[in-house]
């Protein structure tokens, strides 16, 4: 993961466990972020899938990152995180903080629209990594695929 810091370019390593468990818990981020945590569970479900389409078709994914006079941090490769904490904004978004060996991390405040790109752009490198994040998520069933065969049981 790559994210443009005011003059740094912070790079790093995200592991396979460190997603899924980031994930799995993203849902509990947007309750909170949208108030709707004393809600049904449907009307959360609802309300979380239109503003995450809604962020998601006004994002631009189109323009290519640019590193250019960037100073790379860490300097000396990648950061592997091995802790990512979830804080809760006074302005209504999250402060994502990614750290590795030493305190020293990388900060990211954003907004739900912006939350909303982040996890989809992981969502998206996932699946391209094949690694199989969405029966570990109760990821909902892709329409475009017919469901499996129901084995026939015999007495």
């Amino acid at each position: 993961m790559r994210s443009r810091l005011v003059d740094k370019d912070a790079r790093m390593w995200l592991t396979r466990r460190m997603v899924l468990q980031f994930l799995a818990s993203i849902g509990k981020i947007f309750d909170h972020l949208t108030g709707t945590q004393a809600q049904p569970t449907e009307q959360r479900q609802a309300v979380a899938d239109f503003r995450r389409d809604a962020a998601v078709s006004q994002a631009n994914f189109q323009t290519p990152y640019d590193d250019d006079g960037l100073e790379p941090y860490p300097p000396d490769g990648p950061l592997l995180v091995k802790k990512l904490n979830v804080a809760a904004l006074d302005t209504g978004g999250v402060r994502l903080t990614f750290t590795g060996s030493t305190s020293d991390g990388v900060r990211l405040n954003l907004g739900e629209k912006e939350l909303h790109a982040v996890v989809h752009m992981l969502r998206q490198t996932a699946d391209k990594a094949q690694w199989a994040l969405g029966a570990h998520l109760g990821a909902p069933p892709d329409p475009a695929k017919p469901a499996p065969a129901k084995p026939k049981v015999l007495n």
